[in-house]
């Protein structure tokens, strides 16, 4: 039977192996605390769905999934797909989801109209007993009925009431953008792209029966939520799934996993990298073997040359090889992937970036001026797509040696966003100005270039910061001042732009450990080595240094900076407890 939905492929895991367990959730210990095979899961979940079919629901209703990290998310998700019921898995409202998490989660509820929310009974409970105690002040919850699916129990697997797409573009599920740059908004995937991304997936990252995959990616996000979990269900791998938050708290727990089973295939952002190299220690390393592993995907952020380097030199004595290390480039808008298996690294003037120039240059340059080393993204390899380098002004295409926006069109390409026919036409259809291309891309809002046959990001568009007509990229910004002095946490940078008296200027966000001691004196210090290193390195004369708390920098649900909402909080006077030292002021 020709698959015409991703559960189609989880049909056929189902009676080729019921009895083979897909998913272990590991806990904070590292212990295994639940193992579902297919038959077990689809036996629970055909609990759930018929909990839909009592409530009413039907084919096309959509469903907010609300669940801490689990097997209940697991369940919920296939259910919603045997009923036809679209999911929209979105980050759990409460002190997980940062500032502000709870306005975003609202306004995923409203914007897809939902039927209902579904979780389970202890967040449900959590969530009654915070809205109790005003952890909610001046949200307005959405009028939609919460439903909790994990005392649904178990009923007898009946495939031929599974609901079966009309054709391959039918809506699967709703993925919601993290809000980094605007109000989420809810892309569509469609079967015929999770079924194509897959497929790619398969023949991209070598997936199959053999792969044991870890994964500590959020259940929520496209990158766990399609690449992890909807990869295992359609027979891509055996997945261990432990809590992001978990690993947050204590990286090791990833490394400990993977070397007691023998991971051959994982994935995190650079800024998992970064935090395993700097909360693991070389003790800890020695006792690991990450000697099976064979991919390690790196996505969803800018991946820093500096952070690759630390990694695979700190991890090398737990067996890690470097040709494992797989940098992709993806977005949700593309179904995960656009491509994999970056193996170049190119030095390019960074006066030419700032240009919007390639210039490739030495790393280690004699003169002594400053070089921006990218780590390529890889080659093209999903069948009959393209990519372009396109002037996001003109949308003529770009010469070699220039930067531009990343255009995409290939059978990943989501279907839309969800009720918004002029954004999606903008952003998902866009016609390169200037040749006869026939094909309608999907404006990424990213920028970069192509060299040496591989795809090379360079930063958001949104996040480019104008200073007397010089690009300046904010993730280049951060970089520079997250380790310029012992008191900031190098997670928590944030760079934007301000407009004062009509011009442009820049402000950094540090978060400061130890907070509550840091007087005027020692904030004077922060910001001038902040300065100090952004003259030093990018020749900026002046920036406005704002010193807070550690969590107050927002973040989306895969860990890169929400730059706008840091503008925003600034410019609003939300950020009560913070030490402002403005540009060119000593406090």
């Amino acid at each position: 039977m020709t698959a015409t939905g991703i559960l189609d492929l989880f049909a056929a895991n189902l009676e080729r192996d019921p009895d083979r367990a897909l998913f272990t959730f590991v806990d904070a210990r590292g212990q295994d605390t639940a193992a579902y095979s297919a038959d077990a899961l689809a036996r629970r979940a055909e609990g759930v769905r018929a909990l839909l079919d009592d409530l009413g629901w039907v084919a096309g209703d959509r469903a907010i999934l609300v669940y801490p990290p689990g097997p209940d998310f697991v369940v919920a998700l296939v259910a919603c797909l045997m009923a036809g019921v679209v999911p929209a898995a979105v980050l759990p409202p409460g002190p997980a989801g940062g500032r502000g998490g709870e306005k975003a989660f609202g306004a995923a509820v409203q914007d897809c109209r939902a039927r209902g929310i579904l979780t389970s009974t202890d967040f449900d409970q959590l969530r009654r007993l915070a809205v109790d105690s005003g952890a909610f002040p001046g949200f307005v919850w959405p009028d939609v009925a919460w439903h909790c699916t994990d005392t649904a129990g178990e009923r007898a697997v009946s495939l031929r009431r599974w609901h079966r797409p009309a054709v391959p573009g039918e809506a699967a599920v709703l993925q919601y953008t993290s809000g980094s740059t605007a109000t989420p908004r809810g892309v569509i995937m469609t079967h015929g792209n999770l079924l194509a991304e897959m497929s790619s997936n398969a023949v991209d990252f070598r997936l199959g029966r053999d792969t044991v995959g870890v994964s500590w990616l959020p259940q929520y996000h496209d990158f766990g939520l399609v690449n992890a979990i909807l990869s295992a269900l359609s027979g891509n791998m055996r997945l261990y799934s432990l809590s992001p938050l978990d690993f947050v708290r204590r990286p090791a727990l990833w490394f400990e996993t993977m070397s007691r089973v023998g991971a051959t295939l994982t994935a995190s952002p650079n800024f998992g990298l970064d935090l395993a190299v700097r909360k693991t220690t070389p003790e800890q390393r020695a006792a690991w073997d990450l000697g099976p592993l064979a991919t390690l995907v790196c996505a969803a952020e800018p991946i820093r040359a500096a952070t690759v380097d630390r990694f695979l030199g700190d991890f090398a004595g737990s067996g890690l090889r470097p040709e494992c290390f797989c940098p992709t480039y993806g977005l949700a808008e593309a179904t995960v992937s656009v491509s994999s298996w970056g193996r170049s690294r190119v030095a390019v003037d960074a006066e030419a970036v700032a240009q919007g120039r390639v210039v490739r240059v030495p790393e280690q340059r004699a003169d002594g001026a400053r070089a921006n080393v990218y780590i390529g993204c890889g080659g093209i390899t999903k069948p009959g797509s393209r990519v372009r380098i396109i002037d996001p002004e003109t949308r003529l295409p770009c010469p070699v040696d220039r930067i531009g926006e990343i255009w995409v069109d290939s059978a990943t390409k989501a279907a839309g966003y969800f009720d918004r026919p002029e954004e999606s036409r903008d952003a998902l259809y866009a016609r390169v100005d200037g040749e006869s291309d026939p094909r309608r891309y999907l404006r990424t809002g990213d920028l970069g270039f192509f060299a040496e046959g591989e795809l090379f990001v360079t930063g958001r568009r949104k996040d480019v910061i104008i200073l007397r007509g010089r690009n300046h990229y904010a993730e280049d910004l951060e970089e520079s001042v997250r380790r310029c002095h012992p008191a900031i946490r190098p997670g928590g940078v944030a760079a934007f732009a301000l407009e004062t008296a009509g011009e442009e200027s820049t402000a950094v966000m540090v978060e400061v450990a130890l907070f509550e001691g840091c007087d005027a004196v020692a904030a004077d210090g922060v910001a001038a080595a902040v300065r100090r290193r952004l003259a030093l390195d990018h020749q900026i004369g002046a920036a406005t240094v704002v010193l807070v708390p550690p969590g107050t920098v927002p973040k989306t649900t895969s860990g890169k900076v929400r730059r706008h909402a840091c503008r925003a909080l600034y410019e609003a006077g939300e950020l009560e407890t913070a030490i402002t030292v403005p540009s060119g002021v000593r406090r």
